[in-house]
């Protein structure tokens, strides 16, 4: 599990999956709903964000460390720490923009094409959600 943030239960991550989906889609009347809630849990994005950055940056166990590996885990690192950061000295006005970037991450490593970033944030939500339903 994360080195950084706690375990969540399955509804905070189906919540925080949600409000990345309604941002990245550009549903406004689902992420307006679901904003409050997502607000009085500033960890909430960042745990978020960690389920998703955290498998593709650090470093495996699987393949030789090199200079260009270390070089992605430090990056998911400081990525990761600004997205906390963030939350913790702006939770109210962060929650959009940090779900944006989730977003772009998604997209911009993860998803096959740029308008395949909502299917696969909806993949990693259902993956994320069975991983902590099973704990």
């Amino acid at each position: 599990m994360s080195p950084i943030v706690p375990s969540l239960p399955p509804q905070l991550v189906q919540l925080g999956f949600d409000y990345v989906l309604a941002v990245a889609a550009g549903d406004d009347a689902t992420a307006a709903r679901l904003v409050p809630e997502v607000e009085q849990l500033p960890g909430l994005l960042s745990a978020i964000a960690e389920r998703i950055v955290f498998p593709v940056t650090a470093l495996s166990d699987d393949t030789e460390p090199c200079a260009d590996s270390f070089v992605v885990d430090e990056v998911g690192v400081i990525y990761l720490m600004a997205i906390s950061q963030w939350a913790t000295h702006a939770p109210a006005a962060a929650a959009p923009g940090i779900a944006c970037t989730i977003a772009h991450f998604v997209g911009q490593v993860l998803a096959d094409a740029p308008k395949d970033v909502v299917p696969a944030l909806r993949a990693l939500r259902d993956a994320q959600v069975w991983l902590c339903s099973r704990v």
